[in-house]
This record gives C-alpha cells, structure tokens and sequence, in this order.
C-alpha cells in the first residue's frame, strides 16, 4: 500500500504557496509547451491556442466553483456567501470546469472564425499531459479520498487504506496520453477531440463509485451523469464527422 503523507502548501520567504495551484500551474505550462509544437502541424497559431488557453482556464475556474457551490454544497454556501470567494479551502467541481471551459472555447472559435476540428485536435492532443499533472496534485494534497481498501494501489490513510481519486484519475490520464501519443498520427481532422473524451467519460463515470461524502441524485454524482451526457455527444460528433468510419 501506498504511504500517506500530507502537504498542501509551502513556504517561501514570506509567500505561501499552496501545492495544487502549483501542479495545475505546471500542468498548463507542460500543455502550453507541447502546444507550441503541435499548434504547426494543424495549421494553427501558438498564439491563437495560447489566447484560448487563458480565457478557458479563467471560465473553468469560474464553472469548478459555481458548480461545486450549486450541486454539491448549495445549503452551506447559501448559508455562508462568503465562504463561495474562499477558493484556498478547496470545492472545485472538474465536470463544472469541463462545461464552462468548453462553451467558453466554443464562443471563442466561432468569433474568430477558426477550424473548430484543428483547434480542437491541438487542445486534445496536449490535454492529457495538463490533467495528469493536476490531477496529481489533488494526490499529493489528498483532496479526493475514497472509499476503503485493502489492495496494494491504496493510500494508507490515517483511518485506514483508501483510493486515493486524484491518483487514480492522473494514472488515468497519464494512459490516455499514452494511448494518444503511441498511436500512429491520425489524419483525420477532429479525430483526437474526439478520441479523448471517448476514453475519459467512461474512466470517470467507473472512477466515481469510488467516491464518498460526494452528493448523488438517484445514486450517481453529478459528474457521473456529465459523464454519460459527454460520451453520448462525443459519439454523436464522431458518427456525424464520419471519424470511426473505416478508410478503403
């Protein structure tokens, strides 16, 4: 079993910095890196992907919160307004950040006029090297503690071996980046903003059963139904894209 081991900030002189902001800094700093590579070969400007990156990140931001707020904790915060602007005490919903951020990229694709299936095929592509490294932070943080276990990839909790969701969702993450860089270099446009989404959904919604203390309707977490919602549009955009259709 894994060891548990608890750290959430650092100090440096007099600034406090707290260990998640760091690694989703990081996360998006890896991202925006390999971007620069990428952006190319689509035909795509760096620039174009890195003003995207700012205004998504700023809406997902923005949607992880309000959704934390809304669907997983309304009582408390409606009770407590003040604690919604409290970011450092934690509550970010990812489906929240997801949802926001991809109608925040949809808007500013449409307004620039740019290839949706290039920019998307970019973005995709580098994400997963973003969300392994972030996620690992809630890790290293322990924001996501699951339920028990007794099997060797647990964390040794203090009140006993737990999954640990930030880890299990980077190891995800890190095989989708596997799978998206292994594979021989599609041709056909859109096929990674597709590809990834198809292989998270279902990762998610079967990581989530993992979870305690989430709120659930009808037995499922809100991301869970965000889940089934993504991989029914996903497939929907693939069928209509003709990316699954075999070349002769």
């Amino acid at each position: 079993m894994l060891p548990y081991f608890e750290h959430t900030t650092i100090l440096i002189g007099p600034l406090t910095v707290y260990l998640w902001g760091l690694f989703i800094a990081c996360g998006i700093a890896a991202m925006l890196l390999v971007s620069r590579r990428e952006a190319p070969r689509y035909r795509v400007s760096f620039d174009t992907i890195a003003d995207l990156s700012v205004w998504v990140l700023i809406a997902a931001f923005v949607g992880a919160r309000l959704s934390h707020v809304f669907l997983y904790d309304p009582g408390f915060y409606f009770a407590h307004p003040v604690e919604i602007l409290k970011l450092w005490n934690g509550g970010m919903s990812s489906l929240g950040g997801m949802v926001f951020g991809t109608a925040t990229a949809i808007i500013f694709v449409w307004r620039r006029r740019l290839d949706v299936r290039a920019v998307g095929d970019v973005l995709f592509r580098t994400m997963p090297i973003a969300w392994a490294i972030g996620r690992f932070g809630c890790y290293v943080t322990h924001m996501h503690p699951g339920m028990l276990t007794t099997r060797a990839f647990g964390v040794a909790y203090p009140d006993g071996g737990r999954w640990d969701l930030g880890l299990l969702e980077s190891a995800v993450w890190i095989v989708i980046g596997c799978v998206v860089w292994l594979l021989p270099r599609s041709t056909r446009s859109g096929f990674y903003l597709v590809l990834v989404p198809l292989l998270y959904a279902p990762a998610r919604f079967a990581l989530d059963f993992l979870r305690v203390d989430d709120t659930r309707y009808a037995g499922l977490t809100p991301a869970q139904y965000g889940m089934i919602l993504l991989f029914v549009m996903v497939v929907a955009i693939g069928l209509k894209w003709k990316i699954f259709r075999r070349k002769i």
